[in-house]
């Protein structure tokens, strides 16, 4: 939907988290007392967003220092609409089954990224796609609320995954603080009706309006990566029988599954049955990775045991399978896989060297 830019301030801001306060559930960026990454936590007040904060980050690499924009931590948005751990029934000592109650709450996601906005967007494909339970119920009861990027970081390449650095949909209000002023716009039928409560917001002038395009244009270009995505899934499958190439990308790969635990959308989960001794039985629900030892693993045997070929499944599911079947990419560009990776690879290189050195 096209809406009218407002101009405001950081007062504005306030009082539009304050709409929210002790209404319903704030989750947004903090730093936890004793942590050293910016997190999505629960909000109780406004102050608890960091300010004079940045976050650098570098393949292998991640740290706070001063600065004025800050983009995210290991964690996402995901970790609230498809849980670490679920537990799913409980089975009682005469084999009685007992399903968990799960009543979602009211959460808003405020000041998040646009790359988490997508990534939003691509796991409602998914969990649409089969017709999980918990999640759409979950997803029912969100409201977004992102703050456009402004200054995406060194492993960010949203603008090559169409994932920003400005929301394009898929939120109800999007805002933007450039020089002092805050920009909002509303992205939801919703999203106007909770604007049109901040009764002191006014027409951005086509000066300023101006000055935000060009802000976002620049901020465009600092987040492409150097590869396209025309045909790519295409151009990867055309090498996924090349072992060695695989071998090569993946050399430094430790199989650890940190690049599948930060990632956005990653949404593979196993069950397993949590005894507590003669009490009762939990079924849970838990994250589960491709590069664990047993993902592959079936009775007949193991048809991915090596590592280059977990992370051929990986690297080959999110630009390529995924798109094939719900229309999207699996990757929204944030940059978590880069920054989070101990040995330092960087995802951006391989795909570019896998589809032929494209640009």
């Amino acid at each position: 939907m096209k809406s009218v830019i407002m101009m405001g301030s950081e007062n504005d801001l306030k009082t539009l988290f304050n709409k929210f306060k002790g209404k319903t559930t704030i989750i947004g960026p903090k730093i936890p007392d004793g942590e050293i990454a910016i997190r999505y936590c629960e909000l109780n007040n406004y102050d608890e967003i960091p300010r004079g904060v940045e976050d650098y980050q570098e393949p292998g690499k991640y740290r706070l220092m001063q600065g004025n924009f800050f983009r995210h931590g290991f964690d996402s948005p995901k970790r609230y609409l498809h849980p670490p751990a679920l537990k799913i029934v409980r089975v009682e000592k005469g084999l009685e089954i007992k399903p968990y109650n799960y009543d979602p709450k009211e959460i808003v996601f405020f000041g998040i990224k646009p790359c988490d906005v997508a990534a939003i967007r691509v796991m409602d494909k998914t969990f649409t796609w089969n017709k999980d339970a918990y999640y759409n119920a979950q997803r029912e009861k969100i409201t977004i609320i992102v703050e456009n990027c402004t200054n995406p970081g060194k492993t960010c390449f949203c603008a090559t995954m169409g994932a920003g650095p400005r929301a394009a949909e898929n939120f109800d209000i999007a805002y933007t603080r450039i020089n002092g002023k805050v920009l909002f716009e509303a992205g939801s039928v919703k999203g106007e009706e909770i604007l049109k409560g901040l009764e002191t917001l006014k027409p951005a002038s086509n000066e300023v309006i101006a000055e935000f395009i060009k802000v976002m244009d620049e901020a465009y270009e600092k987040a492409k990566a150097q590869f396209t995505t025309t045909n790519l899934p295409e151009k990867l499958e055309i090498n996924i029988a090349n072992e060695n190439l695989w071998k090569e990308l993946s050399e430094k790969c430790l199989a650890c599954g940190n690049c599948t635990m930060v990632c956005p959308t990653c949404f593979c989960f196993d069950i397993y049955d949590k005894s507590h001794l003669d009490e009762y039985v939990d079924r849970v629900r838990y994250w589960d990775s491709c590069f664990t030892y047993k993902y592959a693993e079936v009775a007949g045997g193991h048809f991915r045991p090596e590592i280059w070929a977990m992370y051929r499944q990986w690297m080959l599911h999110k630009f390529s399978y995924w798109k094939k079947q719900f229309d999207v990419f699996g990757c929204v560009g944030c940059g978590r896989c880069i920054t989070w990776c101990p040995a330092g690879i960087d995802i951006r290189e391989n795909v570019k060297k896998a589809s032929g050195g494209c640009k």
